[in-house]
């Protein structure tokens, strides 16, 4: 697997979420009321599909630099689409779809990881997935593989 294949689940994902987004109703959701762009069906078939692409991969022994290129592109993809709220959280929780990857890395491309992921999630802002995936890649950098 390539991050090209990963890349091109997540386009087809941010376009079905922002047609959703697109053709809301005014009030859609709104106390609970009718189903909004949150409900549509596109997020658990993202998830799923992504879910399945990592797992193939995770089970090919992949290289550390291939799964640092593909692990970088997912956790940069979530602060570029903060305006899309209904994705914004998908992105954001698929992070934990990545724990069974971050083994697969070099100390040197855990810790390399480790940092940008940190300040791109500043600990304030951070999620509890965040947490799992900062602690697993702390935990990557001082394995030796």
């Amino acid at each position: 697997m390539t991050e090209t294949e990963v890349r091109a689940i997540y386009e087809e994902y941010l376009e079905a979420a922002a047609k959703a987004e697109a053709e809301r109703k005014p009030g859609d959701g709104l106390l609970g009321i009718g189903k909004g762009p949150a409900d549509s069906p596109c997020h658990a078939r993202f998830a799923g599909a992504l879910e399945a692409k990592l797992n193939a991969f995770a089970a090919s022994a992949p290289e550390s630099a291939e799964t640092a290129a593909v692990l970088a592109y997912i956790y940069d993809v979530a602060p570029r689409y903060g305006d899309l709220k209904s994705a914004y959280w998908m992105l954001l929780a698929v992070h934990g779809l990545t724990l069974p990857l971050i083994p697969c890395l070099s100390p040197a491309d855990a810790t390399c990881l480790r940092a940008r992921y940190a300040e791109t999630y500043p600990r304030r802002k951070r999620l509890p997935v965040q947490n799992q995936v900062l602690a697993a890649l702390k935990s990557a950098a001082k394995s030796s593989i």
